[in-house]
């Protein structure tokens, strides 16, 4: 009775009952187990004397009782609620309900007289159900034992006077019930068993499938068991080989065998026990046990649960070789290494970070990173940062300033990454490289690149930027600009006489002179050699420069001790306006130079200010450098000769060479240039040494060729520009010269400007000496104009004078003049030599060195310079005579 209602209340209460079809089947197989077949049935009615009659009277006893059942069954679950247990199986009141229909449903069949194969599963389900929800069989018993009494109670009242009809209806309910109690208790009890078994089964298999190894030892430390897992991580081939022997035979190690002795005595839990296994074919391997003691019926058992750590023992060692590598890497870097959090703030820095800031570790830690950045840098930072945050970029590499304990900014390389910890937060790695040294060099290219390394001061590259923009300013403001072109006067008699050193310390000093005379904002340049470039910003006139440049010329002209000797400085200045006189850098730079010249045409140690007149006489110049660079290579230049008469007997005794310029013009020959307009400008531009060598090849040439032809011997006479004479081995190229075209050096003049000797008569005589050696024979040209004396020329091999035109031009008219040249006539023949006047043009000067006995003349009185074909035809025509 009381397990139908027990599945009604485990019905009710929604547990966990089984499914229908899995009930059937379970039922089946128990009944199957037991042996529940009809001969047995049989055989248990026989035994109970169950028979025909005692279903006669349950049917009797049905029909008496089953108008009081409801009755019956307040009785019964009164009692049934008077103890806890029931009480909260029975459920609440919906639940009792419906136990009661159950209970209704129960008296019917158990009385009913049906008692074949549906009865018999149905009373071995309620069996299998009361030990699925874990009912005591002690609680079944006690409530059959009430639903008897009252059973019988109600009997008695309807029989009582039957007493025979009681005791057959009594004992035919007595027996059924017996024969139900066997049924439910044979299978409560095989069920129960089964589910160890079952359990069994599925601890069995649970501990040979889990993956961690298990060794079951017995108190004397044997080997009872052990899984699969265990055997294969002790090699063996099968796991019941170990079974019987000592756990040390297995597990050889010291340490565990002092903590299974440990868990046996006090049953403590023993955990992390490290065991290593040496010898095996796959190296060594670690094994760590948790070790738990256990009770069974023969005494105390231990379970050693373990586990193979090899790999996890591996990477740990391999994380803490990797932490410590990391650990000295970071410290030991050249570079700094910062770990950030998300606001600034610095989380770890290594060593190298604390020496390039100054700081120690511990007080960078208290520091955000927007404290250490340059002020002036930190909003460039401040964005890349939030971009990087936003996922804009990944990364970010930047040069920028930080800013070291004591207050000095430092230059770093910073390259900054994101980053997420274990937790997910955002953290900044950064690596900070110390380029310090590295911009201090930039910085020092740079002011090589851009200052003068004698004087420090900018050079040309940086004038032109800073030219650039004071136009600039100056184009806004309405201002003007001017740039002042400074030359010094005469600083080559200073390299000269004093050597280069003593010119180098000249410089300097003016470097500084003209430095310390102008504002802050004024630029001083050296433009190259002597040369210096001063620009003027935001200036209202130029009177206020000239103001500035008679400053500068009176600072310039002071004393200055150069090897123990005085100078008195004095430079050239030209001044170019802006806008007036250019509107960009390179025209007013052009334009001052321009006026530079202007006041070195009037003597030095004056400025003069750029005149429009003068930029046409620039570009002249410029135009005209170029033409006579393209003449020589096309060969637009020829020579000239005009004849030297003996003033004796009238006869050409010689020629004298001289360069003429004829431009070609579309392939046709233009007019001759004056020599005036061509000769100072080859000078100049040094283009005077290539063209006197030419002019030294062609005219050697001519006189072999004129030799050649029959003619009789003629001297010829080239002028040697200063150039040629004082920067070239003139005495080597003649000797070449003479060699290559067989020139007789006899017959060759070399004629030499006074002033030319005199700038390093030294010099000047060792040459000459070399040049009379090979025959050649010396010539002053335009004597009486370098204010030198004859006695100064005694030290020269000179062979002849030649008196300067200019005092020849006005022989007749002018007295100084005309005593001039007698002195001059009468002292040269007192040293034996040759007299030569140029530029005479008219009879009277012929008449006047005639009677003076001047020995040869040369001018338009006899003859033009002519092509070479007029000398020849002259010399056909002397002989013809």
């Amino acid at each position: 009775m009381i397990s139908q209602i027990n599945q009604a209340s485990d019905r009710a209460q929604g547990s966990a009952a089984m499914p229908v079809r899995e009930t059937a089947e379970m039922i089946d197989a128990i009944a199957r187990e037991i042996g529940l077949d009809g001969d047995e049935l049989a055989a248990r009615r026989r035994f109970l004397q169950f028979d025909e009659r005692d279903i006669a009277a349950l049917r009797d006893v049905h029909r008496l009782l089953h108008a009081q059942r409801d009755t019956f069954s307040d009785h019964f679950y009164e009692h049934l609620l008077a103890f806890p247990h029931m009480r909260e199986l029975l459920g609440d009141s919906a639940a009792m309900a419906r136990l009661r229909q159950a209970q209704a449903r129960y008296f019917s069949s158990l009385t009913a007289g049906e008692y074949g194969e549906a009865y018999v599963r149905d009373r071995l389900r309620v069996g299998a159900t009361h030990q699925r929800i874990g009912l005591d069989p002690k609680w079944y018993i006690g409530a059959y034992r009430k639903y008897l009494s009252e059973l019988f109670g109600m009997l008695w009242h309807k029989l009582q006077h039957e007493p025979e009809r009681f005791i057959a209806g009594c004992d035919a309910v007595l027996k059924i019930v017996c024969f139900d109690m066997g049924l439910a208790l044979d299978t409560y009890a095989h069920a129960d068993g089964r589910c160890l078994r079952q359990s069994r089964n599925y601890l069995e298999q649970v501990i040979e499938a889990m993956p961690a190894g298990l060794v079951v030892i017995d108190a004397a430390r044997r080997v009872r068991s052990m899984n699969r897992s265990m055997a294969t991580l002790l090699g063996m081939p099968d796991e019941a080989i170990a079974a019987g022997h000592p756990v040390e035979s297995v597990l050889p190690d010291p340490e565990l065998a002092l903590r299974i002795d440990a868990a046996l005595q006090s049953g403590a839990p023993q955990d992390n026990v490290l065991v290593t296994l040496d010898g095996r074919a796959d190296g060594v391997r670690h094994l760590e046990f948790n070790i738990r003691r256990t009770r069974q019926d023969d005494g105390h058992m231990l379970l050693l649960i373990g586990q193979d750590v090899t790999f996890r023992r591996k990477a740990r060692l391999r994380l803490q070789e990797s932490e410590e590598f990391f650990r000295l890497t970071f410290n030991q870097a050249a570079v700094g290494i910062v770990l950030m959090g998300p606001d600034g703030r610095l989380l770890r820095v290594n060593r190298k970070m604390a020496q390039i800031l100054g700081y120690t570790e511990v007080e960078l830690l208290q520091r955000f990173f927007q404290q250490l950045t340059l002020e002036d840098d930190l909003p460039d930072e401040l964005l890349l940062v939030r971009r990087l945050k936003a996922g804009e970029i990944g990364d970010f590499q930047r040069e920028k300033r930080l800013v070291r304990r004591d207050g000095s900014p430092v230059w770093v390389n910073v390259s900054v990454s994101m980053m997420r910890d274990a937790n997910g937060s955002e953290r900044f790695i950064s690596v900070v490289e110390d380029i310090s040294r590295r911009k201090l060099a930039e910085e020092a290219l740079t002011r090589l690149a851009s200052h003068d390394t004698l004087t420090g001061l900018p050079n040309r590259l940086l004038l032109q930027d800073r030219l650039a923009q004071a136009i600039v300013h100056a184009g806004r403001s309405g201002a003007q600009v001017a740039v002042l072109f400074i030359d010094l006067d005469r600083f080559k008699h200073v390299n000269d006489s004093l050597g280069h050193d003593a010119g180098d310390s000249m410089i300097v000093e003016i470097a500084r002179r003209l430095s310390s005379a102008l504002r802050e904002s004024d630029t001083v340049a050296r433009q190259g050699g002597d040369e210096f470039v001063v620009v003027l910003p935001e200036l209202a006139g130029e009177g206020d420069a000239g103001v500035v440049a008679q400053k500068l010329l009176d600072n310039l002209f002071q004393p200055l001790l150069l090897c123990g000797q005085e100078v008195f400085p004095t430079g050239s200045i030209g001044i170019a306006m802006y806008p007036r006189d250019g509107l960009d850098a390179a025209t007013l730079l052009k334009s001052a130079d321009s006026a530079m010249y202007q006041s070195k045409g009037q003597g030095g140690n004056h400025y003069s200010f750029y005149a429009a007149a003068l930029g046409k006489q620039a570009s002249e110049h410029l135009r005209m450098e170029a033409a006579l660079q393209r003449a020589l290579q096309r060969q637009e230049f020829l020579l000239h000769y005009q004849p030297v008469v003996d003033i004796a007997s009238g006869a050409v005794s010689g020629v004298e060479a001289l360069l003429r310029w004829q431009p070609q013009g579309q392939g046709q020959p233009q007019a001759l240039v004056p020599p005036s307009d061509f000769i100072p400008l080859l000078e100049e531009t040094g283009l005077i040494v290539p063209v006197g060598e030419w002019v030294l090849a062609t005219a050697m040439a001519q006189q072999v060729a004129w030799r050649r032809m029959g003619l009789p011997p003629l001297r010829i006479s080239v002028n040697l520009s200063a150039r040629q004479f004082l920067g070239q081995d003139v005495a080597r190229q003649v000797g070449a010269l003479i060699e290559a075209s067989g020139c007789d050096p006899a017959w060759l003049t070399l004629e030499i400007t006074e002033s030319v000797l005199m700038q390093n008569p030294v010099a000047a005589a060792a040459t000459m000496e070399r040049l009379a050696a090979m025959g050649v024979q010396l010539a002053i040209d335009d004597f009486g104009t370098g204010y030198s004396s004859l006695a100064s020329l005694k030290r020269f091999p000179i062979h002849s004078l030649k008196i300067d035109r200019s005092f020849v031009s006005d022989l007749t008219r002018d007295a100084d003049d005309a005593a001039i040249v007698n002195a001059v006539i009468a002292l040269a023949h007192s040293m034996r030599l040759n007299v030569i006047a140029e530029g005479v043009e008219t009879t009277e000067q012929l008449v006047f060195l005639s009677a003076r006995g001047c020995d040869q003349m040369q001018g338009y009185c006899f003859s033009r310079p002519v092509a070479p074909q007029g000398i020849e035809a002259l010399l056909r025509a002397a002989e013809a005579a």
